[in-house]
């Protein structure tokens, strides 16, 4: 007992948590910059009509939501010969999706040279522009879902004592938060106002990294052989009951007020952090007037109050013994600090660094508290099943983040169209002369950045506070009871 003790110890070290962490430096990498550029480089650069820009990422945001619960459900029922052979279930899955989807991110912005340059041009070639967006984006989606569920739904199994999880998601999310933070501050420096080839640059700049990224997160996703002991155990559970068709799995997920309650809190904190992220770049060059290399020092000032608050999140964290009551002043941090970013059209460049990382102090928060809280929510739901259905929950988590990026779309959408935004307007002088309403314009842009995601993150803090059941008394029960069932 005790050497399968510190043998445990031992796969679960400190370092291989910092390389599983690189997960999520390596998604934030590519998202990251994702998220801030590729609606503004086809609305702005390309001069692709909002509306053409948002029904694109819409349908893209619905066939995401969709591949999220579907892949889950495939990825704890498919058998491949490699897990029968081997045991290993998830690293060849990782690696088939995630190098290919390294590539899809440069195929977004190939739009070829002769469909785009003059307002004439863009509207001849309106459809094949949109053609080119959506189906890219699709492919996209697509690989980031088949490597992003089978590493998300890793977590339980690997890390499953209580401490083991905070200290995970403690270096996980610092990890992750430079990934972010670095994919907002580095790749702008490829990006010129104006010159749409250069997002190429930047994409194939990305890539490269990413490459690098992905080989130092192997150790990390390795399948050892207490992993693939737990895997063999819940695949013979599944083959032992009878197979449940998708839609009465989703019906049972649906249901699940406990896991529901959690995902629509994370979809508000996720809704307002892809509105932020991708806002930055019309805040920097429609209210601020500056170019887009100046997102470095804001979004750096975003990761300093981010790495800043970790140790603090950390202590309150492990003093407090309470997922719940932390989600909840993760939240509310996340929504104080909104309130300075709605005064934005008053904010010089050093108001919006002071701000920004006020911000990333909530961000830190939400970072930090949602992958425990998460794994209290999985831990419930394996002892109502008798059997670990992660890859499932996760799929179905997945499925209404990524509403969130449909709510961001819409949103973009009616703000720009109420308030005058002109697609293809490169500059603030090109804005006032295209615009009727520059003015309100600029204030659209302060309503999708900053008071839209702050009352979406109030909303959903008052339905976690009102309807999340698992206290700390019933989380050390439920760990007893998946300790005597041996899951």
């Amino acid at each position: 007992m005790k050497n399968k003790k510190e043998k445990e110890k031992y796969e679960n070290s400190k370092a291989i948590m910092a390389s599983y962490g690189m997960t999520q430096f390596f998604g934030q990498w590519i998202t990251g910059s994702f998220g801030i550029f590729v609606f503004y480089f086809y609305e702005v650069e390309i001069g692709l009509p909002v509306f053409y820009a948002a029904l694109a990422f819409i349908l893209y945001s619905i066939w995401n939501a969709i591949n999220d619960p579907l892949f889950g459900y495939l990825m704890d029922r498919l058998h491949m010969p490699w897990q029968r052979k081997w045991g290993v279930k998830r690293l060849p899955w990782i690696i088939i999706g995630a190098i290919p989807w390294l590539f899809s991110y440069v195929l977004i912005f190939l739009v070829p040279k002769a469909w785009y340059g003059t307002p004439t041009i863009v509207q001849n070639n309106l459809w094949a522009i949109f053609a080119w967006y959506l189906i890219t984006l699709f492919i996209y989606d697509t690989l980031f879902t088949l490597w992003n569920v089978n590493t998300t739904a890793m977590y339980p199994d690997k890390f499953r004592g209580l401490n083991e999880r905070r200290v995970a998601t403690g270096i996980g999310t610092i990890i992750g938060m430079i990934g972010i933070v670095c994919s907002m501050i580095i790749p702008p420096w490829f990006v010129k106002k104006g010159v749409p080839e250069s997002y190429q640059t930047m994409a194939w700049f990305s890539l490269i990294v990413g490459f690098a990224l992905f080989f130092s997160m192997l150790p990390g996703i390795n399948e050892n052989k207490t992993l693939r002991e737990r895997y063999r155990i819940t695949r013979e559970k599944l083959e032992a009951v009878e197979k449940e068709p998708f839609f009465k799995t989703t019906k049972r997920v649906i249901k699940d007020k406990t896991f529901m309650v959690k995902v629509i809190f994370f979809f508000g904190y996720q809704a307002a952090a892809a509105l932020i992220q991708a806002s930055a770049a019309y805040v920097v060059t429609f209210i601020l007037d500056m170019e887009t290399s100046s997102l470095t020092l804001m979004l750096g000032a975003m990761l300093l109050g981010a790495m800043i608050s970790m140790p603090i999140w950390t202590i309150v964290s492990k003093k407090m013994n309470n997922n719940k009551k932390l989600e909840i002043i993760a939240g509310w941090t996340m929504f104080v600090t909104f309130i300075p970013l709605m005064f934005g059209l008053y904010l010089q460049y050093i108001g919006y660094i002071i701000a920004l990382f006020a911000w990333g102090i909530g961000l830190g928060a939400q970072w930090f508290a949602d992958p425990p809280a998460m794994g209290d929510v999985l831990d419930n739901v394996a002892i109502k099943l008798g059997r670990r259905e992660d890859a499932v929950y996760y799929g179905w988590n997945a499925f209404f983040i990524r509403l969130g990026i449909a709510f961001q779309a819409i949103t973009f959408a009616i703000v720009h169209s109420l308030t005058g935004f002109v697609e293809g307007s490169q500059t603030l002088a090109q804005l006032y002369a295209n615009s009727p309403t520059p003015e309100l314009a600029r204030f659209g842009i302060i309503i999708h950045s900053a008071i839209v995601p702050a009352l979406v993150v109030l909303v959903t803090i008052f339905i976690f506070w009102k309807w999340y059941d698992l206290t700390p008394e019933k989380v050390a029960e439920n760990k007893k009871k998946l300790k005597e069932l041996g899951i």
